[in-house]
């Protein structure tokens, strides 16, 4: 009996958070995120949530999703965080955003075909130009506000570099490290190339925890982590092992 109250008593004491697994849901956003054949995630975010759960101890779990109903595994408690996020108020009534913001810029490129003719040294040459744009997607105030441009709307990443492959649209606009990787990863870099022009835009992303995950109890130890990382240039070092760091 002594030894079954004894057993007990850890038993009780023992912390909310401490848990075995972090478990984290994401969507396909190379090269962030890529999804693979078996459901799993790769990717830099996922290098960096490796990083994160052997220094808490814990056994990182992946699952890739639709983003839509990666929120939503967030908002029910299926997942512990989830990374890529803009901060907003909607989120955090079911996320704790955990500072610092792991990235602070993007830097949004202007892609032509190499044998382009045309001149994109400011913002103000856009007006001459016709640019493939992926639906929803966001990519600086000025532009997504300038009803003045003529924007094509795409699907997808490919969809956007056919048409300008075919001289359907004269530039297309990415992130400069996702249209970098995509180009690569297709094997069709050398059919293009970057406008002088590109506009860097402060635009913090964050991880954050769900309300529900009992790994909210232990945020201050996530974020001190990640500062540190940040302080010793090792998320920089995650996103050059990538061959990515002078596009961001």
């Amino acid at each position: 009996m002594t030894l079954l109250r004894i057993f007990l008593c850890l038993l009780l004491s023992y912390p909310a958070w401490a848990q075995q697994t972090l478990t984290t849901a994401n969507a396909h956003w190379p090269p962030w995120r890529t999804i693979e054949s078996d459901g799993s995630l790769t990717g830099i975010e996922i290098e960096l949530l490796k990083v994160l759960s052997a220094r808490l101890d814990l056994q990182l779990h992946t699952k890739g999703c639709g983003w839509k109903r990666c929120l939503k595994h967030m908002l029910m408690g299926e997942s512990d965080v989830m990374t890529g996020l803009y901060r907003n108020a909607e989120r955090e009534q079911y996320m704790t955003f955990v500072e610092p913001a792991y990235r602070r810029f993007q830097s949004n490129c202007f892609y032509l075909k190499r044998d382009s003719q045309f001149d994109l040294n400011s913002y103000q040459d856009l007006y001459s130009l016709t640019i493939a744009v992926q639906s929803k997607v966001a990519y600086f105030k000025r532009f997504d506000q300038d009803h003045g441009l003529s924007k094509h709307e795409v699907i997808d990443d490919l969809s956007a570099f056919r048409l300008l492959k075919g001289q359907r649209v004269d530039a297309v606009v990415m992130s400069c490290v996702e249209g970098d990787y995509f180009l690569k990863e297709q094997g069709i870099a050398s059919w293009f190339k970057h406008a002088d022009y590109r506009q860097q835009t402060q635009r913090p992303v964050y991880l954050a925890i769900s309300k529900l995950s009992p790994l909210v109890e232990r945020q201050q130890e996530i974020s001190n982590l990640l500062q540190a990382m940040l302080d010793s240039g090792e998320i920089d070092a995650l996103i050059a092992g990538k061959q990515l760091a002078g596009s961001n």
